[in-house]
């Protein structure tokens, strides 16, 4: 067990959520970590995401991350510790059970929540959707039961994106359950437009310190807009990867390669990134009405500004 001892920090894990600037911490602000040993995605994942339902084994996953050979305190980022966005996180049955791992191979650990306003953590959730070689429409990407048969409606047996799967309140509580509200750490991606402020802060509550600050701007990546968004779906349907729910009418050798080119080259056009594309209405609808109780309740766990944020209340 990994105690944490007077003046040394404990260990650091950040599960995400997905969208909530989770490849700039991985990639600018967490290996810069002097206080702590950066721990790669792939070894997280294969510690904790990879063995199956009762397969998991605790010392196991101790000896992947290098528990007992270096007792530098660890820092784990992998935004599918809180579950895979396009499937709901398996139905919600994912992030329980590895928040079960995680208390059994560090105890001790302090937990690392991103949150983001829900009409903007689903917009990014469809462009990542998108991106990632999805066809769908939005409507039918955020209420596929409406569209399919059978099976295919029960999300235990064919899981697709889930808005329950942005109640954060529902995993905060979880954690808190685990391993003590004093050590789940809840940040609002909001905060990042003050990114100094907000690494300050998690410094402090983390006993965090970082060797040196990412610069200026390395967060910015273009999302695309309507027509980029249209292009990118239609050469999506020339490859089965990398979503499962989509539509393809032919896989096309190479084309992979072909909805990265396209990609790469959509978002260098200005017509093609110049306004974000929006959701449609009757999603926006939907947001507004699932979320506000899930939000109420966060706000009476943490003191968090959620109406400030925008988040629907």
């Amino acid at each position: 067990m990994q105690v944490e001892r007077p003046n040394r920090p404990a260990a650091i894990v950040h599960i995400g959520y997905h969208k909530t600037a989770t490849t700039w911490l991985q990639d600018e602000v967490f290996p810069k970590a002097a206080s702590h040993r950066f721990v790669p995605r792939k070894t997280v994942q294969q510690a904790f995401l990879h063995p199956c339902g009762l397969h998991f084994e605790t010392d196991r996953a101790r000896a992947v991350l290098g528990l007992d050979e270096d007792d530098t305190p660890l820092l784990l980022s992998e935004e599918n510790l809180s579950g895979y966005l396009h499937n709901g996180g398996l139905h919600g049955f994912l992030a329980p059970e590895i928040a079960r791992r995680i208390q059994a191979v560090l105890p001790d650990a302090r937990i690392v929540i991103f949150i983001r306003n829900q009409f903007e953590i689903c917009r990014a959730s469809y462009a990542q959707y998108v991106s990632g070689g999805g066809t769908w429409s939005p409507r039918r990407y955020f209420e596929t039961s409406r569209y399919v048969r059978g099976a295919l409606t029960r999300p235990w047996k064919a899981p697709a994106f889930e808005f329950e799967h942005f109640e954060f309140d529902r995993l905060i509580a979880h954690y808190d359950r685990l391993l003590g509200a004093e050590r789940v750490h809840v940040y609002a991606y909001e905060w990042l437009a003050r990114p100094d402020a907000l690494l300050d802060r998690m410094e402090r509550d983390l006993g965090l310190r970082l060797e040196t600050r990412p610069a200026a701007g390395a967060r910015a990546n273009p999302s695309l807009g309507a027509m980029g968004q249209r292009t990118l779906r239609f050469v999506n349907l020339f490859t089965r990867q990398s979503v499962v729910n989509k539509r393809c009418i032919v896989d096309v050798p190479g084309g992979q390669g072909l909805r990265h080119a396209a990609k790469f080259a959509a978002r260098r056009l200005p017509r093609f990134v110049e306004r974000t594309a929006g959701l449609p209405v009757p999603v926006r609808e939907r947001i507004a009405s699932h979320f506000p109780e899930s939000n109420r309740r966060l706000m009476a766990m943490r003191d968090l500004p959620l109406e400030e944020l925008g988040y629907p209340l």
